[in-house]
């Protein structure tokens, strides 16, 4: 069961009544069951934890305009619930390509410095890979999400989910999986 907008969204696609449990206790409730298997992010809350952890300058400029320092902070306190963060290769393949068009010259350099350990030595890492099998990729998916969206939907049949993206979290609720949607989380949290 999961939620997409007002309604109560269950595996089998009917809302049969209304959910009474509260945002705060969605939150409560996945950081216990997936504190120590972890929680996967989007490309865009990706991004925005990178910076907030390493280039806090660049928070609500171009890809991170959405977001502000409160919004930084409000995610890095609700990862801290959480022993590992949880990505696919798309996923980091996708922030690594729009970091960089956010941040050139020596800052660039800077940043990769201190962002290669946590994007390519695991065992430095606070981030763990999670395989997809892009065979078993649902073609609707794909072309509803695109691949990297398709893929973390895939994901989420095992894992939470942390998005921004509407779209994406509801596909996921939707198949009967969990997800927190971070504008539901800044909404309830006065940051919009």
């Amino acid at each position: 069961m999961g939620q997409c907008g007002n309604r109560a969204v269950f595996k089998n696609g009917y809302a049969a009544r209304t959910v009474t449990m509260s945002l705060q206790e969605h939150l409560i409730r996945y950081a216990q069951k997936y504190r120590s298997t972890g929680v996967m992010l989007d490309t865009n809350l990706l991004l925005l934890y990178v910076f907030s952890r390493f280039s806090q300058d660049m928070i609500g400029i171009g890809r991170l305009a959405a977001y502000d320092a409160d919004s930084a902070d409000l995610l890095l306190q609700y990862l801290a619930h959480f022993e590992r963060i949880l990505t696919t290769a798309h996923v980091l393949a996708e922030t690594s390509n729009l970091a960089r068009q956010m941040v050139k010259g020596g800052k660039w350099k800077a940043m990769c410095e201190a962002v290669f350990p946590l994007f390519c030595l695991p065992e430095q890492s606070a981030l763990k890979p999670v395989g997809v099998n892009t065979e078993m990729l649902d073609p609707g998916s794909f072309s509803k999400l695109g691949l990297t969206d398709a893929a973390l939907a895939q994901s989420a049949a095992t894992h939470l989910l942390l998005t921004a993206d509407l779209d994406l979290y509801c596909a996921v609720v939707s198949a009967g999986n969990d997800a927190v949607n971070f504008t539901h989380m800044r909404e309830a949290a006065g940051l919009l």
